[in-house]
């Protein structure tokens, strides 16, 4: 018999634990029993489970592994939303998502982890489960089968730094090799996951919940994209597949052979609507380039750079930059902000190693 206080197993038929004292919960003979005063085998979970306390079932490895993977989906939506606002905020917007580096990358991954833990420890602590459980009929009880409450909520959650290492393989292991199936956190927090008593209505509410979820982080993401300002517009100047491999310099200086302006080029890098003045709603600027006398390791550096804009940027204000290797030939390209460019002058810098080699004006006019 298990003592529900401190799991300490005692002698069928105790009153109290040997090793805490508490008095031993003993079960009611069955109805017909003709043994007066014997005390009924407590309830079990299997014949190699120990008994818990009112009567619940062990939740299996396979179903908490399928509630948390679950719970990590659901945790990283917000990534989508968190991701776009700090790109805008701090550069990194694409034409088609976002690219995260420097403050935007440790901005955004703190706040997902730290809503990621709000999320499991407020839940499991004030409800016993989080949406993923919930799905899965699962609950977080304490051996005696009363909720666990933020104290030890906190201390199981807290111990996931350990139990998550290897993809929860630490944790995995550990609550494989356990009697009741406990993690780390568990064994902690004195805790156990066992088969809840939800009906199908709660846990459809539950699952509605975590799809809604995720498809509002979604959607939110959708609609921050296209309102990033001009100051953090972000270009790909990463060549097609077809572009021409750099060949090793052979003494010569250097240079930027061509360089032409327009709003698309080909596929063999050609211009297409060849200008150095655009529209406010011109969708994309294009420039194609070739060097030469480089090596095949000197980077090549584009710069957009807005010179004189009016109240839309401060002067000669940095739009975006990129920098590639290992070709002679490419193109380099900016995507109109939503509200469309600002009237006023501009400028491409194009650098081969730390020398700037080209510089091109080009300038933006009302229709």
């Amino acid at each position: 018999m298990f003592c529900s206080a401190c799991g300490q197993s005692n002698a069928d038929g105790s009153m109290s634990c040997s090793k805490c004292g508490s008095p031993l919960a003993m079960a009611a003979a069955p109805a017909g029993s003709d043994q007066v005063g014997s005390a009924a085998a407590p309830a079990t979970q299997g014949a190699n489970s120990p008994a818990l306390a009112a009567g619940a079932a062990l939740a299996g490895i396979g179903d908490r592994a399928i509630a948390t993977l679950l719970d990590i989906v659901l945790a990283a939506s917000p990534f989508a939303v968190i991701g776009v606002w700090a790109a805008v905020r701090w550069g990194g917007v694409t034409p088609n998502g976002f690219e995260l580096h420097g403050i935007a990358a440790l901005f955004t991954i703190s706040l997902v982890v730290i809503l990621w833990f709000l999320y499991v420890w407020l839940l499991e602590g004030l409800l016993g489960a989080t949406l993923g459980k919930f799905i899965l009929n699962l609950r977080v009880r304490r051996l005696d089968g009363s909720g666990i409450g933020l104290s030890k909520s906190l201390v199981r959650n807290l111990s996931r730094v350990v139990d998550a290492i290897g993809v929860y393989f630490v944790g995995f292991l550990i609550a494989n090799f356990s009697d009741r199936k406990q993690r780390l956190g568990d064994h902690l927090a004195g805790t156990v996951v066992v088969q809840g008593d939800s009906g199908k209505v709660t846990r459809a509410i539950a699952a509605v919940a975590w799809a809604a979820i995720i498809i509002a982080c979604l959607i939110t993401a959708y609609m921050l994209h296209p309102v990033a300002p001009p100051s953090v517009i972000d270009e790909f100047g990463a060549p097609p597949p077809r572009a021409t491999p750099m060949r090793a310099a052979s003494g010569t200086q250097p240079r930027v052979t061509r360089a032409e302006m327009g709003t698309d080029s080909t596929d063999t890098f050609q211009i297409i609507g060849p200008a150095t003045e655009f529209y406010s709603d011109t969708p994309q600027i294009v420039c194609v380039w070739q060097i030469a006398g480089t090596d095949f390791s000197t980077p090549l550096k584009s710069v957009w750079i807005a010179e004189d804009v009016g109240d839309a940027a401060p002067p000669n204000y940095q739009l975006a930059a990129k920098s590639m290797s290992g070709v002679n030939e490419g193109k380099f390209y900016v995507t109109s902000p939503a509200n469309g460019w600002p009237v006023g002058k501009y400028r491409l810098e194009i650098y081969i190693g730390d020398t700037l080699a080209k510089k091109i004006p080009f300038s933006i006019k009302q229709r």
